[in-house]
């Protein structure tokens, strides 16, 4: 289908060596000995379904792994030795659920078909990582701290992704650019960065989730959240509604693929990795962000109307933003023809400068074929670019 929207490139887990730290230590008393022990069981009620879909022996592999990183070891040891194939699979869940981690780099290295010694490489010295993580709780906890007291779960998810959008830029050159540390404490991410945010805020704000990894539709590596609200799971994807776009707009944000279902991206847009499928079904539509916001509906007529009504708040506020979406795909493209290609925008913003007293020059759209959704954000005669 066509779409108007802007396809992230985000970097794969490499499987190549990568020594950022001293690799040549044997094992010390702490790490050796006939066996490696599980963590202790969290408190807590919610378990992942990621770590909920192990077998008994990869937790415990799993919980080895998370323990050696923790505590910035410079191997795992496994005794008896474990296949490479699990060693992989557990070490990839470990960097990709564990983000509160990372130091760890998603470099995976074990030339034996059997894993005695999984050496672990970092991407900082432990001081730094350490400062680093600090940092980056002082960001999440600034967030949270912004949080009405009466806000709902609903409210938090909205309000993390909308934080998330507007105030980190896309950038997969950036060396923070994969972390939660880049996109809350520096300002830049890519992908698996802003899934990790995410992840991150969500941890702490108590609302169950985790990341997901895969490919979009052009087979570039990307990553994106499921989230857990009312009982019922949702699609995230924070950076598809973080486009580059052209014109200089820091408060642009849209919201296509916040609490969507699996019916509207999988196998469209966003392609699952084999370790997450089937995990949880994204099957509700109910705190969708435009049902729940009362932007979803069922013809062009009433669409256009409620749009309307939003560009005209957008223009007295002088703000930018006005978005609605559409629940079949003859509605939306009958709103697109009236609203585009018989200028109906257009008559729209002439009515509401000479009604208001705006001064709105024109609008740029970002449309969305796959989901129903037309998007605009407006400019206005004072903006430096406007001609």
């Amino acid at each position: 289908m066509k779409k108007i929207l802007t396809i992230f490139l985000c970097a794969a887990l490499a499987t190549g060596m990568c020594s950022c730290r001293k690799v040549g230590e044997e094992p010390s008393e702490e790490t050796s000995g006939s066996g490696y022990e599980s963590l202790p069981e969290a408190a807590e009620e919610y378990v992942s379904p990621v770590y909920a879909s192990l077998t008994e022996e990869e937790r415990d592999i799993y919980d080895h792994i998370k323990t050696a990183v923790e505590g910035f070891k410079d191997a795992a040891y496994f005794d008896p030795p474990i296949p490479r194939d699990t060693a992989r699979k557990l070490y990839r869940l470990v960097y990709a659920q564990e983000r509160q981690y990372f130091w760890l780099s998603s470099l995976f290295y074990a030339p034996d078909d059997q894993v005695s010694v999984l050496r672990l490489n970092y991407l900082y010295e432990k001081d730094d990582a350490e400062l680093k993580r600090a940092e980056l709780d002082f960001a999440v906890s600034t967030i949270i701290g912004e949080l009405p007291e009466d806000a709902s779960d609903f409210d938090k998810v909205v309000y993390f992704h909308d934080r998330i959008v507007t105030s980190c830029q896309f950038d997969d050159s950036n060396e923070y650019a994969k972390s939660a540390y880049g996109v809350l404490a520096v300002g830049y991410g890519q992908c698996e960065g802003y899934a990790a945010a995410m992840a991150e805020l969500l941890d702490k704000a108590g609302i169950p989730g985790f990341m997901v990894t895969g490919t979009n539709d052009e087979g570039a590596t990307h990553a994106w959240n499921k989230v857990l609200l009312d009982g019922k799971w949702y699609n995230v994807d924070c950076t598809w509604d973080d486009p580059i776009i052209k014109r200089d707009n820091p408060d642009f944000v849209r919201h296509d693929y916040l609490l969507v279902t699996d019916d509207e991206i999988e196998g469209r847009t966003h392609f699952t990795d084999d370790l997450y499928k089937g995990l949880v079904v994204c099957d509700s539509t109910e705190l969708n962000y435009f049902a729940q916001k009362g932007l979803l509906f069922g013809s062009a007529a009433d669409g256009i109307a409620a749009f309307s009504e939003q560009v005209r708040a957008a223009g007295i506020a002088d703000k930018r933003e006005a978005e609605i979406r559409f629940s079949s795909e003859d509605a939306y493209y009958a709103a697109m023809a009236r609203l585009f290609d018989s200028g109906e925008v257009k008559d729209i913003i002439e009515e509401i400068n000479g009604s208001c007293g705006t001064h709105i020059r024109s609008a740029y759209k970002h449309n969305n074929d796959d989901l129903w959704i037309v998007h605009i954000s407006l400019i206005y005669e004072s903006d430096p670019d406007a001609e």
